[in-house]
C-alpha cells in the first residue's frame, strides 16, 4: 500500500530503461556544454526575450487605448531604454564616486574589525586579532583599492559575462533590439503557434498557458525589488549613509536574484554604516534590511502571486546554483523563470512528467500533503499532472 493507494506491478526491461537513461544522460550533457558555450548569443537572447514578456502589457495597453500598434511599440521601447539608460547612467557614476572612498573604507573597516577582535581578546577570545589578519589582507585589499585600474578591472569582469559581447553597453544595445523584434512579433502569437500545431508542427499551448504566470511573476518580481529599493534607500538615508541611492539600486537590481540576492545587497551599506556610525548603526541597519525583506517576501509578495507559482524553495535554491553556474552571475536573475519554463516542457512530456511534479512545491493541510498544480486523487488508468505546471490544481483530460 503507497500513500497514493494500490498500484499494479509492472515489470520493466531495466537493460533497455538503462540504455535510454544513459543515451538521455549523455544528451543533456553534451547540451548543457553547448549552452554554456553558446552563453555569448543565448545570454542576449534570454534577456530580451523575457524583458519583452515583461514590457508587452504595456504596448498592448496602449494598442487598447487606440494607440496604433507602431506608437505603441515606440513607446514601449522608450520607456524600457529611458528606464535602463537612467539606472545605468546613476549607478555607473555612483560607482566611480564609491570607488574614490574605497580605500578609507578599507581602512575604516579593517580598523573597526581589528577593534573588534582585540574587544573579543579582552573577553577570552585569544588569537582573535591574529586570525582576523591573516583571514583578511587588508593591506592588499587597501593597495588594490588604490590603484587607477580598479574600474577597468570592473568593467572587464561584467563584460566577460557576455564574452564576445565584450561590453555592458554593448550587451544592453544587443538585448534592446532583439527586444524590439520580439514586440512585433508578440501581437498574434496565439494564431501563429495555433497553424504551427495544425500544420503538423509541436503543441507550444502549454507554454503559452505558462506565459501568464510567468509575465506576473515578472511583474510582480519588478514591483517587489522597486519597492525593496526605495525602503533600502529610505533606510540607508535615513542611517546618514553617503551613499543611499546606490545601495537603493543594488538593492533594486539585486532583489531578483532569489535567495541570496537581497543578503549580498546589503552587505555593503552594513559596511558603510559599520564604518561611519561603528557596530551599533551597523547593526540597526542590518535589522531593518531584514525587516523590509521579510515583509516583503512572506507577505506582500505572496498575496500578489497567490498560489499559482508551485516551485519548491530547494528548487529555487538549486535553480540559483545552477544558472549560476551555466551562465555565471547574469544566470542568477533569471532562475526562477528559466525554471518555470524548464518545468512547463517537462510537464507537458510523458516521459519526463515525473520531474515536474518532483519540482513542485507541496503544502501539508489537515495533515494531507498537496502538490501545488496537481491533483493526487486520481481514478485508475489517469497519469498525473495538469497542463502548465503553474496552473490552479486539477487534472489532465485524457
Amino acid at each position: 500500500m503507497s500513500e497514493f493507494g494500490d498500484t499494479p506491478e509492472r515489470h520493466v526491461d531495466w537493460g533497455s530503461r538503462g540504455s535510454q537513461v544513459v543515451v538521455t544522460l549523455a544528451s543533456l550533457f553534451i547540451v548543457l556544454a553547448g549552452m554554456k558555450l553558446a552563453a555569448n548569443l543565448l545570454l542576449p537572447i534570454v534577456y530580451a526575450f523575457f524583458l519583452a514578456v515583461l514590457s508587452y502589457p504595456l504596448a498592448r495597453w496602449l494598442h487598447r487605448h487606440r494607440f496604433p500598434m507602431p506608437v505603441a511599440l515606440g513607446v514601449t521601447m522608450f520607456v524600457n531604454l529611458a528606464v535602463v539608460a537612467g539606472l545605468v547612467t546613476i549607478g555607473v557614476r555612483l560607482i566611480v564616486s564609491f570607488a574614490g572612498d574605497l580605500p578609507r573604507y578599507a581602512r575604516g573597516l579593517n580598523r573597526q574589525l581589528g577593534d573588534m577582535a582585540l574587544w573579543l581578546e579582552g573577553k577570552g577570545a585569544t588569537g582573535m586579532k591574529a586570525e582576523v589578519d591573516r583571514l583578511f589582507d587588508w593591506n592588499t585589499v587597501v593597495e588594490w583599492s588604490t590603484q587607477e585600474k580598479v574600474m577597468s578591472s570592473l568593467g572587464a569582469a561584467l563584460g566577460s559575462t557576455f564574452g564576445a559581447v565584450s561590453t555592458v553597453f554593448v550587451g544592453l544595445v544587443m538585448i534592446l533590439l532583439i527586444m524590439m523584434f520580439v514586440l512585433m512579433e508578440a501581437h498574434g502569437t496565439h494564431t501563429r503557434l495555433q497553424a504551427v500545431k495544425l500544420s503538423g508542427g509541436p503543441d507550444f499551448s502549454g507554454l503559452m498557458r505558462s506565459a501568464d504566470d510567468i509575465q506576473k511573476y515578472l511583474s510582480v518580481k519588478t514591483l517587489i525589488s522597486a519597492l525593496t529599493g526605495v525602503m533600502a534607500g529610505i533606510l540607508c538615508w535615513f542611517f546618514d549613509l553617503q551613499y543611499p541611492l546606490l545601495w537603493a539600486i543594488l538593492a533594486f537590481v539585486f532583489n531578483f536574484i532569489p535567495a541570496v540576492g537581497s543578503t549580498a545587497a546589503s552587505i555593503p551599506a552594513i559596511a558603510e554604516a559599520l564604518v561611519q556610525h561603528g557596530p551599533g548603526h551597523a547593526v540597526v541597519v542590518a535589522i531593518g534590511y531584514g525587516g523590509i525583506n521579510f515583509c516583503l517576501d512572506n507577505f506582500v509578495q505572496p498575496h500578489l502571486l497567490g498560489n499559482r507559482f508551485g516551485i519548491s524553495p530547494l528548487v529555487v535554491i538549486l535553480s540559483v546554483i545552477f544558472w549560476g553556474w551555466l551562465w555565471g552571475p547574469l544566470g542568477m536573475f533569471l532562475a526562477v523563470p528559466l525554471t518555470m519554463v524548464m518545468k512547463v516542457i517537462l510537464d507537458n512530456t510523458e516521459e519526463f512528467r515525473w520531474l515536474s511534479v518532483a519540482m513542485a512545491k507541496k503544502k501539508v493541510r489537515r495533515g494531507e500533503v498537496e502538490v501545488a498544480g496537481y491533483d493526487l486523487h486520481l481514478n485508475e488508468g489517469e497519469i498525473i499532472g495538469s497542463g502548465a505546471s503553474t496552473e490552479t490544481p486539477g487534472r489532465r483530460d485524457t
